[in-house]
């Protein structure tokens, strides 16, 4: 065999495995895409049913005299000799 023969050998070695690395490297770009596009299907989702799962600021502040009580019997009670909680 010639040079040139190997020459044109070794390019077509070295043209299919960049044909299955090209072939690989996109299926991996399109597994990630498809990641994603469910990970923003699912932040979206979560975006949506916020308002549902949470008080706004107003009905929070209606609440939060309840809830410092709440945490002060927390932080400042005490116990009996029995074991049960007096405040």
């Amino acid at each position: 065999m010639e040079l040139r023969e190997y020459i044109n050998f070794l390019m077509a070695v070295i043209g299919v495995l960049m044909s299955l690395v090209g072939f690989l490297f996109w299926r991996i770009l399109h597994r990630i895409e498809d990641k994603l596009e469910e990970l923003h299907r699912l932040a979206h989702n979560c975006r949506e049913s916020l308002p549902i799962r949470f008080l706004g600021r107003k009905e929070f502040d209606g609440y939060q005299s309840d809830i410092d009580k709440l945490w002060y019997a927390v932080n400042y009670h005490q116990h009996d000799q029995a074991g049960r909680v007096t405040r």
